[in-house]
């Protein structure tokens, strides 16, 4: 098992905070898509429809986003599994299920004619992926209290 102060160092916090500000990012940009942007109708899987669309930047802005948060999520399963304890390791398996959910079905929305069903499932993606960073936030410091509070055996 690594120690916490090993697993404070190994930047878990900081990516789980970059994480947010990622998904505060993609938040507004996919509001912004949503709100101000239409999206052709397309049938090429490779956008080739998207020449003369003027929201074709903010789209691939916004998928790009995705695709950091999802490597991001990633990398913090990779580091929760290197401590040892379950708890993070459920809460970052489950915010890299709900950022996979998120980004599946934003593609589906892309690709299969903006369904409100795939917009839902990608906004409950998103909920879920704030949820579980909250939860190993909470982890994270709290583990790194316990193990500050205690008396060196020396």
């Amino acid at each position: 098992m690594m120690p916490m102060r090993k697993m404070m160092s190994s930047g878990l916090p900081n990516m789980i905070i970059v994480l947010f500000l990622f998904l505060f990012i993609q938040f507004l940009l996919g509001m912004y898509i949503n709100l101000f942007v239409t999206i052709p109708a397309i049938s090429s899987f490779f956008m080739m429809g998207y020449g003369p669309y003027g929201g074709f930047p903010l789209v691939m802005a916004h998928m790009f986003l995705g695709i950091l948060i999802g490597l991001i999520s990633l990398g913090i399963l990779f580091l929760s599994i290197g401590t040892g304890q379950r708890n993070m390791l459920i809460s970052a398996t489950g915010l890299f299920l709900s950022v996979l959910l998120a980004g599946v079905d934003g593609l589906f929305f892309l690709f299969d004619g903006q369904n409100n069903i795939n917009s839902y499932l990608m906004s409950t993606g998103f909920i879920l992926a704030i949820f579980f960073s909250i939860l190993l936030l909470v982890y994270t410091f709290q583990s790194n209290s316990n193990v500050s509070g205690r008396k060196n055996p020396n």
